[in-house]
């Protein structure tokens, strides 16, 4: 019976490791992509998409 027992706790260690480590990872990759609506407003500024002054209003609104 006290064999079982550490086999379980062991499993149940392992399990819990691997939830941990798939968590970082799946927070760690979308952490690392998220631009603010500014960066975006300023890159499809720099491609032509949008005007000077849809650009402008858009930082002033974010206060910058």
């Amino acid at each position: 019976m006290a064999v079982e027992g550490y086999i379980r706790f062991g499993l149940a260690i392992v399990i819990l490791m691997m939830i941990a480590i798939i968590l970082y990872r799946f927070n760690a990759g979308k952490s690392n992509r998220r631009q603010s609506s500014l960066e975006i407003m300023k890159e499809r500024y720099e491609k032509g998409e949008i005007t000077k002054e849809a650009y402008e209003k858009a930082r002033k609104k974010q206060g910058k």
